[in-house]
């Protein structure tokens, strides 16, 4: 089992303090990297079979990025060095990589936190402040607009944040990147900044993704783009980019211009960015602890296609539901009672006056066509004359070939 050290500081450690706490314990050590943000370091050590420890950052954090007890020992925390040395290491491993994070959080007015006994380790006979960690279980509303990558604007990144700003601010990014702890901030980087991390993860040849926490009861989004190997992409299957955002349930409930508004939003980006589907459900029971949403065994999943590629319309019964000009026609007749909007590129569904959950929704929701239901990957939805199928592999084709979703 590998051995995992945090270290918050106050100050930003030096670029050298690695190389410097080496030469004053009087170890031999080689270090491979650079030890700065966005960065790591493999520091080796030892003589005959060397052993290694692997040393992360420093990451500029917030507080509300540490564990509770690191928190309350660092209120003023601005940076976090992650030490990991790799399981089977021996005893001397242990010792070297704990002096090390010690000698980090001395220098940096910091505390040496310990995930495997989830206490403080330096410094000692310090009693905690932690915060208010009280957690409770609420709702959710989970957004998921799919747009296909052929036609997604290419000022895509800052229609999102302005739409956002201008229509529903609980979905506007405040911090955002590809990994925690978020290193973007929009006040500081602007929509500029936001757009750089889009476009650079857009880019990436297997489908990039990064992530965005959010305020005034919205909890964060994400994107996530489509894998542009050709030769990877399963046959007849839609090229598609997702963009997320969860929300808490429980102001749009209380509020019915809040809800309207977020009706109005939620259709607007689906019309505006070229959506060929969305939806907003409700899931139960998530985790909201430090004004972060988290989940368990608990917690309800949406019912949205987690599968690399688009592969169809969820079977479950979602709140609204948006159905671009892909599906117009092909669910028009179904859905006909529940369209509260209508639009050149799609309409809007509302199955509900307020938002309502996949019970609730039983009986209320109307049968979709099964031969558009996301099943397997062997079908798109964007040609209206393809549709997914639901035959099983022959028996000369392993079951694998054709995975199921996600």
């Amino acid at each position: 089992m590998s051995y995992d050290l945090a270290i918050a500081t106050r100050t930003r450690p030096k670029p050298d303090a690695i190389a410097a706490f080496g030469r004053a314990k009087g170890v031999d050590m080689r270090t491979v990297g650079m030890f700065k943000p966005g960065s790591n370091v493999l520091v080796t050590f030892g003589a005959g079979n060397r052993q290694t420890i692997d040393v992360d950052g420093p990451s500029a954090v917030e507080g509300e990025d540490l564990p509770d007890d690191l928190a309350g020992v660092v209120p003023k925390a601005k940076w976090l060095v992650e030490a990991h040395v790799p399981a089977g290491s021996g005893a001397e491993a242990h010792a070297l990589v704990l002096d090390l994070a010690i000698h980090l959080a001395r220098e940096g007015d910091g505390a040496v936190f310990d995930p495997q006994t989830d206490r403080i380790a330096w410094p000692s006979g310090v009693t905690p402040r932690p915060r208010d960690s009280a957690e409770e279980r609420i709702r959710a509303i989970d957004l998921e607009w799919f747009v296909p990558t052929s036609s997604l604007p290419a000022d895509a990144a800052r229609r999102w944040v302005e739409r956002t700003m201008k229509d529903f601010p609980p979905c506007t990014p405040v911090r955002f990147g590809p990994y925690e702890p978020l290193q973007g901030r929009l006040d500081r980087d602007g929509v500029e900044g936001f757009e750089a991390t889009w476009a650079e993860q857009a880019a990436d040849a297997i489908g990039g993704s990064f992530f965005w926490t959010a305020r005034d009861g919205g909890f964060g989004g994400s994107v996530f783009f489509a894998d542009h190997r050709t030769d990877f992409r399963p046959a007849r299957l839609g090229s598609v980019t997702r963009i997320s955002s969860s929300i808490d349930a429980r102001p749009i409930y209380r509020d019915p211009e809040r809800c309207a508004a977020l009706i109005e939003f939620f259709a607007a980006v689906a019309d505006e960015l070229g959506a060929a589907y969305a939806a907003a459900c409700v899931t139960r029971d998530v985790i909201m602890r430090r004004g972060r949403e988290s989940s368990d065994y608990q917690s309800e999943m949406g019912p949205f296609p987690r599968a690399r590629w688009w592969v169809g319309l969820p079977a479950l019964p979602t709140w609204l539901a948006w159905f671009g000009e892909s599906y117009r026609e092909l669910v028009g007749e179904v859905v006909f009672d529940w369209i509260v909007r209508s639009e050149p590129g799609g309409v809007l569904a509302q199955f509900g006056p307020e938002p309502m959950d996949v019970d609730e929704l039983h009986g209320v929701f109307p049968t979709l066509p099964p031969d558009l239901l996301a099943r397997r990957r062997d079908g798109s939805p964007f040609d209206p004359a393809i549709r997914i199928t639901y035959v099983q592999p022959p028996p000369s084709e392993p079951a694998e070939a054709i995975p199921w979703i996600d």
